[in-house]
Formats: structure tokens, sequence, C-alpha cells
């Protein structure tokens, strides 16, 4: 194993990451170092974010290309090519929504005694990407070793870190947590999220709202702890309190994104003219198979996450993510609320397929 531990500022990782490290995929890809504009709010709090990283095969699955930032600008209006749309500085989406984004695949939180103990954290400090690059990247290998040996490891046990990648939280990623899990289970957990966020997003569940009192069909089955809505998305991240609707906007936007990743979801072409919610909306491409990564193949996963594959997406899917990410905005900019939007989430977006497949690690990811 080659183990590299540098200190450089989070922008001058980013350029060595991006270069070097963009074949490392799980989900659409986020640029390392975030955006300068939460850089800068963090130093104002007090926070320097430095990147201290070990580097070895695997750890790199959710930095690189900066695929979610661009598929986030586009949804903002960024109508320039992909280059200039990929750059996460752009002002288009703003530093909220993209912290929001970047939350799925890097949900801080405060270490334990297991992570301080056997995984070198740091006492008080939150762990995150960004402020515990060392202590995450050996926190998120652990978790993925262990998972390919027991998949039912992190099913409600453990952080949320490894939960979210490797167990019962993987619907924030629009994958299932196991094999064998009916399409149908995987779509309620989702609208069940779904459903959070866009309470966070639309004022019903207030920043100081405890998750156990959350009532939300299956919450209690991922949620049932002592944190509130702050401690979930912004522990360790004061700057982003007063903007907490756009942070759980920017989750919920996300799980879209990574609803139309082939390596995420197979879901057919659009068929052209189909329309739902009485004739209102267009029907993305409706759900073969919601994917499983415990059994995949991690090489083949990434070819799926790039820039390149995302770009692919946009140019052949007649009712993209950027559609639907626009439409999204439009209901929240119209004050609509959960009872209002999720038929369209219901029927539109996560539309099922006939007699969809249970989840595997899909055609073409399984490992032979």
């Amino acid at each position: 194993m080659l183990v590299w531990h540098i200190k450089y500022t989070a922008s001058f990782v980013s350029a060595i990451l991006l270069s070097a490290l963009a074949s490392q995929s799980y989900s659409f890809q986020l640029t390392p170092g975030g955006t300068a504009k939460e850089r800068q709010l963090a130093a104002n709090n007090g926070v320097k974010y430095k990147v201290s990283i070990p580097i070895f095969y695997g750890a790199m699955h959710k930095f690189g290309d900066p695929t979610h930032e661009a598929l986030t600008q586009k949804i903002y209006g960024c109508d320039g090519d992909w280059d200039k749309c990929a750059n996460p500085d752009l002002e288009d989406a703003g530093a909220y929504i993209l912290a929001g984004v970047r939350w799925n695949d890097d949900l801080v939180f405060m270490p334990g005694e297991e992570e301080i103990s056997k995984f070198d954290c740091i006492y008080q400090n939150t762990v995150g990407f960004i402020t515990q690059t060392g202590c995450w990247l050996r926190i998120f290998r652990s978790a993925e070793e262990k998972s390919a040996k027991n998949p039912q490891a992190f099913m409600g046990v453990g952080n949320y870190l490894s939960r979210s990648h490797f167990g019962d939280l993987q619907f924030l990623h629009s994958m299932a947590a196991q094999d064998g899990e009916s399409a149908q289970h995987t779509k309620d957990k989702i609208l069940m999220w779904a459903e959070f966020a866009w309470g966070v997003a639309d004022g019903t569940y207030p920043i100081n709202t405890y998750l156990r009192n959350v009532h939300i069909n299956g919450w209690n089955e991922h949620f049932n702890n002592r944190d509130a809505v702050q401690d979930l998305y912004t522990i360790g991240r004061p700057w982003l309190r007063p903007h907490i609707k756009e942070v759980a906007f920017g989750s919920l936007l996300h799980v879209i994104e990574d609803s139309f990743s082939y390596a995420h979801v197979e879901r057919r072409n659009a068929l052209d003219g189909e329309k739902c919610v009485d004739g209102k909306y267009a029907v993305a491409g409706r759900i073969i198979e919601f994917h499983s990564y415990s059994r995949q193949d991690h090489k083949k996963h990434k070819s799926s996450d790039t820039n390149i594959a995302a770009k692919s997406m946009l140019e052949t899917e007649k009712v993209d993510v950027v559609d639907v990410g626009k439409k999204l905005r439009e209901f929240l900019a119209d004050g609509k609320k959960w009872g209002d939007v999720k038929p369209y989430f219901d029927e539109c977006v996560f539309a099922l397929d006939g007699e969809p497949r249970a989840a595997s690690p899909g055609v073409g990811y399984k490992i032979y």
C-alpha cells in the first residue's frame, strides 16, 4: 500500500487530484477542495480547510471530476459548455446549494470512540473530507473492505459516512442497500428522504427539529438518534446554518443527479410523448433496476461516473437530470409543499418500468 502524507491547501490538492485520481469514482464525482466561497466562509468562522491525504487504491471514490458541480450549475442556469459549468466557483448555484450537493458524499459527523482509537481521528473535531482527510479516508477504506466481506455490516450501524456509502443510507445515492432489494422498496426510501429534504427546504422542518420527531413512514428505521436537522446537515459548519434550506435542496439534487448515473440506476429510454401527473409533465426514463454497490466491480463502476458519461447522458436523454432539477426549482420557488410535488417524484422522476428487477450489481458492473 502506497501512502503519501501531504499537507497543502485544499485548492492545491484539488489540482493534483483532478489529474491523478479522476478515474476513482462511486457516484458522480465532486471536485476535492470544495468552493472558494465555502473555504472563505469557513475561515471567517475560524476553520481552516487543509487536507492531509493518504492516497491508496480505492480511497478516492468520491472526488475527482467536478461532475456534480457541473450538473448543478446547469440546473441553475449555466448555459455555457461543460468545462465552463464545471467550475465550482461559478455563482449560478452558489456556495450553499453546492455545499448541500457535496453533503451526500461527505456527511460530516463527530467521531466516536472507535473512530478516535481505530482510525486516529481527532477528538471533538468533526470528521469531513476537507477537515480530517486522513481519518475520513481510513474510515472509508475500512468500511469498503468490511462491507465486501459482509454486506450487512453497516445496516443501521456505524457512522453516517460508512452507512451512506456501504449500508442502509445508500438511498442518498439512489442505490439499493443490498442485492435482492425490490425496486419498490428502494424507491420508497428515496421518496422518504425526498419528503424530508423537501420539508427542510420549504421550512416544514426548521433547523432545530429533532430527527426523532420527523413523522415520515420508515424514517425511524434510519434516523432514531438524538441528532437534530442542524446536526445532520451542518455540524461543525455554523456558516451553513442560516442557509439550511439551500443545503437541504442541494442534497436532494444530489439524489436526483445520481439516479441518472448508469452505474446507479438502469433506466429505459424516455418514451416520446409519455406524460405524468394528468398530462402536465414529461416522464423521465422509467427505472428498470436500482443497482447495489457491494458486489459491483469498482473499476467498471468508475467509467459511468465521469464528466464524459454525464455529458453523454445530457446529449442522449430526452428528459434529463437538468430538466428535472429545473422543474424542482420552479416548484420550490412557487411554495409548493410535499403533497403537491410528491406525484412528480413518484410518477415522473422515479417511475418504475412494468416489472422492475430486484437490485443487483447491474449488467456490465458485475464481478466475474
